[in-house]
């Protein structure tokens, strides 16, 4: 089944009605201990994705700093099933490469983290496989556990995809500018450390 048209609009746009229907999106589709508070989110760029039902899915995303390169912190659809998914990833990309950046970039749970449910585990695979369809790739990167603000630590693996033209900027770049402008730990940091130097980055 096809997503009803729809299209992007900034949050701040949006009645209070709709922003507790992006709230629900956003709490209904991740644990606890990766969400920030719903009013946190407002700091960042929060975009949702509006069709004719109203509220279908949510992309928030921060500018890494001085580069041309945009951390997505949050992904989220609403109504599964119809296509949104899909829609509002082609119009995020569109948007941004329109804008000049020219790299999206993301963490998703890792599969293969010990200790994890089976429903987990396979959760986790789908929404790397959903990215992937999509065109995101896997990034080489080891040892990625970047703090939460709860100072939880979960072991995640780094995804990108090129916006417009595109980059062929290095990895230990990409990684690093994560860890500045998203996490707040510079390339001294042991976490980073860690990081690029299990990843052969260092």
């Amino acid at each position: 089944m096809s997503a009803p048209e729809g299209r992007l609009v900034e949050a701040g746009s949006l009645s209070t009605g709709d922003l507790a229907a992006v709230r629900a999106i956003y709490e209904g589709a991740f644990p606890d201990e990766l969400q920030a508070p719903f009013e946190d989110l407002l700091v960042d760029r929060l975009l949702v994705y509006v069709d004719a039902d109203g509220p279908a899915g949510l992309a928030l995303v921060r500018d890494l700093g001085p580069t041309s390169w945009t951390f997505l912190r949050y992904y989220a659809v609403g109504r599964r099933g119809r296509g949104t998914g899909s829609a509002m990833w082609a119009d995020l990309a569109a948007l941004l490469a329109a804008e000049g950046r020219t790299r999206l970039v993301w963490d998703v749970e890792d599969p293969d983290e010990p200790g994890l449910s089976p429903a987990l585990v396979e959760e986790h695979r789908r929404r790397i496989v959903f990215y992937e369809r999509l065109g995101g790739r896997l990034l080489p990167v080891r040892e990625y556990e970047p703090p939460h603000d709860d100072g939880h630590a979960p072991r995640l693996l780094l995804m990108d995809t090129p916006l417009g033209a595109g980059d062929d900027a290095p990895l230990r770049d990409v990684v690093e500018a994560v860890f500045r402008w998203r996490y707040g730990r510079d390339a001294s940091d042991p976490v980073v450390r860690r990081t690029l130097e299990a990843s052969r980055l260092a």
